[in-house]
């Protein structure tokens, strides 16, 4: 979307906020899904890497767009290469980093959302049309739009302690000094958030 549209690509590298929460909507879904699902990658042969646990999704998905989205990575975007596919491949390095971290084993064979490179390479749909792939990215649109209304009811705290910890992907220790907060009182707000939003979310059957 941002090699279409000039006036979106100006204020995505002077980084307007409206402007990258208009790039993070378009894309979070797709990365959300490679994130859990897993993916092939030809990096030597057919490899299958596999998807993060569900509490680990948000996590990479969020570093993703912190190394996207950070001053240098929107400076050096051209305008031209169409962008999706420099998500993914930031994604794609992620993901092999944490299981080469974790000493798991790359398993080969075919799974999850199919051949990523070739969606890199060619800017290539992945492979979606499985129903189980139609009904995780179902969910997480039902996921993202539930929170929007969660996020409505924070207090100004709250809203702020989000913002830094999910947006702009700051560690607790950099939260609490651009709040001038303690680190304690940071973790304690964050885990009222938790623990608040997964009531909310299975009040509406979206959680178990």
């Amino acid at each position: 979307m941002l090699e279409d549209d000039r006036e979106l690509l100006d204020g995505f590298r002077r980084g307007e906020r409206a402007a990258l929460a208009r790039v993070y909507e378009a894309y979070v879904g797709e990365l959300e899904l490679v994130a859990r699902r897993g993916f092939v990658t030809g990096m030597q042969a057919e490899f299958r890497v596999p998807g993060a646990p569900s509490e680990d999704v948000r996590d990479i998905v969020q570093e993703t767009f912190v190394r996207a989205f950070g001053p240098k990575a929107r400076d050096g975007y051209d305008g031209l290469r169409p962008y999706r596919p420099y998500l993914l491949r930031i994604l794609k390095n992620l993901m092999i980093d944490r299981v080469r971290k974790q000493s798991r084993e790359v398993a080969e064979g075919e799974d999850g959302v199919g051949d990523i490179d070739a969606a890199i390479d060619r800017n290539e749909a992945l492979r979606l049309d499985a129903p189980m792939l139609q009904d995780e990215a179902l969910r997480w649109k039902r996921l993202r739009e539930a929170y929007g209304e969660y996020e409505k009811d924070l207090d100004a705290e709250q809203r702020e302690l989000v913002r830094l910890r999910y947006e702009e992907g700051m560690s607790q220790r950099d939260a609490a000094d651009a709040m001038g907060a303690t680190r304690r009182r940071v973790r304690t707000v964050e885990e009222r958030i938790r623990t608040s939003l997964a009531g909310f979310l299975k009040q509406r059957n979206l959680m178990e």
